[in-house]
């Protein structure tokens, strides 16, 4: 028995098919924290990025992906002891795939009191209904009809409520 998960259409970046388009990153890296969530008709993801310029944040629309990758380095120079690191140096990156429900040419970003805040509307999926026709004469039918020897009649139509004339 197969389960559906009832909230995958609300999810823009779903687990398994994060795992499916999450590219290895580059040597030297590690993951960028974020979080997301949903807005109303907006899609907002907010990574972390304190101490980080604006000019220093990269963020790539790779098909339906996005990448964001930054560094942070130690305070340097003349007259600087670092006496203490708690947090985390170095290069980050972190690629997100996000569902066909939002439009990445109207994403947006900004980097505001250390964290990057990158948002995408959503877009109207549009879902329509086609019909479902079926074909009442079928291969075996030919074939027993050409056993019997009689001549296929091309303008011949069969009947019925599941017969679709294109003509």
């Amino acid at each position: 028995m197969t389960q559906a998960d009832p909230l995958t259409a609300l999810r823009p970046v779903r687990e398994h098919e994060l795992d499916e388009h999450r590219a290895v990153p580059p040597v030297g890296t590690a993951p960028l924290a974020y979080d997301v969530y949903r807005a109303g008709g907006e899609l907002t993801i907010e990574f972390d990025a304190p101490g980080v310029e604006a000019s220093d944040i990269h963020l790539t629309i790779e098909g339906r992906s996005i990448v964001v990758s930054l560094h942070r380095g130690l305070r340097k120079g003349p007259g600087i002891d670092v006496v203490d690191a708690g947090r985390q140096h170095g290069t980050f990156q972190q690629r997100l795939w996000l569902g066909d429900g939002w439009d990445l040419d109207g994403l947006q970003a900004r980097a505001e009191n250390g964290v990057l805040i990158v948002r995408a509307p959503a877009v109207e999926v549009i879902r329509r209904k086609v019909a479902v026709v079926s074909d009442l004469k079928t291969s075996r039918d030919s074939e027993e009809t050409n056993q019997r020897g009689e001549a296929a009649q091309p303008n011949a139509v069969a009947e019925g409520p599941a017969v679709h004339n294109a003509a």
